[in-house]
């Protein structure tokens, strides 16, 4: 296993990396820059352009833009035109703006509030024809959602930085979930929950921020952990042409890529604009 930097950039808060397999291209965001970048084929020239306010979930969409996670709400942005176009507002339920965001495997959209500390929080669901369903009314912070079938069960992932990584069992046509249990116990570990990612065989890997890790949980609980060069990972996906390459984004440090894991990711599910 090999781990090293992607090129000489530095992000101050790198975040939300994404691969889209249709462009092969690997997406991140830098919080603090308010910008979104990425790189053709996950290596080379760092291309970008800054958004309207402060990025944070990014989600590949079906007709080939990205979903980002703004103040304002969500918004389609076209990379390649430099647009970016407004989707929806928040709701007023949420109490602030949202954080991380993943869609599950109907093209529907999991999200939830953001906040730098212990507060009250929730997460929720929207859907381009549905709107917006409250999912869980206690995540101080949500990060690190995905959808997927563990057992032969649609799952819901998620992540508190203030506590555990959850799972639900769960219905993407209405976003109901069934009652929470502990996916992730980081309480022997080091670091807090933040972003996260789903492996060919239902591996849910998270960078542990503060804890300078990466783990891996499945069904039967925490199966293993990599030391990293960072003290802050922020969020991972996997990404290359054979999807076997696991970036990592961090804190005030530049793009990490694993090599040589000898495990698989699976192409990112999309959201569905259109209504």
């Amino acid at each position: 296993m090999d781990i090293s930097p992607v090129g000489d950039t530095t992000y101050a808060w790198g975040e939300s990396v994404v691969w889209d397999d249709r462009r092969e291209r690997l997406y991140l965001v830098d919080c603090l820059g308010g910008t979104l970048h990425w790189l053709d084929g996950g290596e080379g020239e760092v291309h970008g352009f800054a958004l309207s306010s402060m990025p944070t979930g990014v989600v590949p969409t079906e007709d080939g833009r990205l979903l980002v996670v703004v103040d304002e709400g969500l918004v389609a942005v076209d990379p390649d035109a430099r647009t970016e176009e407004l989707v929806a507002r928040y709701p007023d339920e949420l109490g602030g703006r949202a954080n991380d965001a993943c869609a599950d495997l109907d093209g529907h959209v999991i999200t939830g509030r953001l906040n730098l500390g212990p507060a009250e929080g929730s997460s929720w669901w929207w859907s381009a024809t549905d709107g917006w369903r409250l999912v869980d009314p206690d995540i101080s912070n949500t990060n690190g959602p995905a959808v997927v079938d563990l057992d032969g069960t649609p799952t819901l992932l998620i992540g508190d930085t203030s506590a555990d990584y959850y799972a639900y069992d769960y219905e993407p046509s209405t976003g109901a979930v069934g009652p929470r249990r502990v996916f992730g116990a980081v309480g022997d570990l080091d670091g807090h929950p933040d972003g996260a990612t789903v492996d060919a065989e239902g591996g849910y890997w998270t960078a542990l921020v503060g804890g300078g890790q990466l783990a891996r949980f499945t069904v039967d609980g925490l199966d293993t952990t990599i030391p990293l060069p960072t003290a802050d990972p922020t969020d991972v996906t996997f990404g290359g042409p054979g999807l076997d390459r696991l970036f990592v984004t961090a804190i005030d440090g530049p793009l990490y890529v694993v090599d040589g894991l000898g495990v698989t990711g699976r192409p990112e599910p999309r959201a569905r604009l259109a209504t």
